[in-house]
């Protein structure tokens, strides 16, 4: 029996050299570890990338920050608690606290010093003059108005408006802000008469005033009166002489140097008044014909001297 269990040892032999190979092979721990190793420099690599990316952003941020408060010191309206730097240099050191330790470069804290200093001077002008130029409020004038006749009564009414501010009569003594006014002073009988009077000062004022009695008008008519006068001889020259009449009374009324020239000869002093039409007629047998210009209508007034109601010269007005 031992002699055949000999002989199956030939066989086991084999057997051995099967499993041979499989001592071969790398082992699985080595495996999973050069995985685990690929793993881990594969997340380094994009740790390193991500943190590329946000250094650029936030260098980027921080250009676009600077250059935000450089146009905060470049506009005249900003206000100093505007352009306070002290957040933006928070928001710089925690930016580049991951790749330095070191705090930041001391040359930025002088232009923040500029920047917060240069603005300081424009705001003083901004807020300061608006306050003091703003004059203080002038104390009213008093004014008493004086006329030798009791019946005038004042109108106060300004440079641009014909609508009265105040009115008020004689020997009333009223309180009106500082100004320039338009004075009306009228009555019944009397002349009206318009100044521009100033009002200003802090003691009280009187202002004076004495109108002319109403002038009496005289008016003439001038109609009938002859202007000029052409002779002409034969039919065909009083044809001629008619035309350059007419044209000639067309331009002489609408000349109003000419109608006070013929008022004048009624009245030194007189004016012409209404409307004026003249007349171009010829009259008589050839040889003898008279062509002349005629005053069809046309009035002349004229006004008497300027009295007050005492017979004194007028008109007067005194501010004392």
């Amino acid at each position: 029996m031992q002699d055949k269990r000999d002989d199956y040892e030939p066989i086991i032999a084999p057997r051995r050299s099967r499993e041979a190979p499989r001592d071969d092979a790398p082992p699985l721990w080595r495996v999973v570890l050069a995985l685990l190793v690929g793993l881990v420099a594969v997340a380094a690599l994009a740790w390193w990338w991500m943190g590329r990316s946000s250094h650029d952003d936030s260098s980027s941020a921080q250009s676009e920050g600077a250059a935000a408060e450089v146009d905060q010191e470049i506009l005249p309206e900003t206000h100093v608690e505007e352009e306070v730097v002290p957040p933006a240099r928070d928001a710089d050191t925690r930016v580049e606290a991951p790749q330095q330790s070191a705090p930041p470069p001391p040359a930025a804290e002088p232009e923040v010093g500029a920047a917060e200093e240069a603005p300081a001077p424009e705001s003083i002008p901004e807020v300061v003059p608006d306050e003091e130029s703003e004059p203080p409020a002038s104390p009213p004038v008093s004014v008493r108005f004086v006329s030798p006749d009791p019946q005038v009564r004042f109108e106060l009414r300004s440079p641009s408006d014909s609508s009265p501010l105040l009115t008020t009569n004689a020997g009333n003594v009223v309180s009106i802000p500082p100004g320039t006014y338009r004075v009306v002073a009228s009555g019944a009988g009397l002349e009206e008469l318009e100044r521009e009077v100033t009002f200003d000062g802090e003691r009280p004022l009187e202002y004076a005033v004495e109108l002319c009695a109403q002038r009496k008008y005289e008016r003439e008519s001038l109609a009938g009166q002859v202007v000029e006068e052409r002779a002409c001889s034969s039919t065909p020259e009083c044809e001629s002489m008619f035309m350059i009449l007419s044209e000639y009374a067309d331009e002489l009324v609408r000349d109003r140097a000419f109608r006070t020239e013929q008022c004048s000869r009624w009245r030194s002093g007189a004016a012409p008044e209404g409307s004026w039409t003249l007349n171009v007629g010829c009259d008589g047998a050839v040889p003898a014909t008279t062509c002349r210009i005629e005053i069809a209508e046309g009035a002349c007034t004229h006004a008497g001297p300027q009295r007050n109601a005492r017979g004194g010269a007028c008109p007067r007005a005194e501010i004392e």
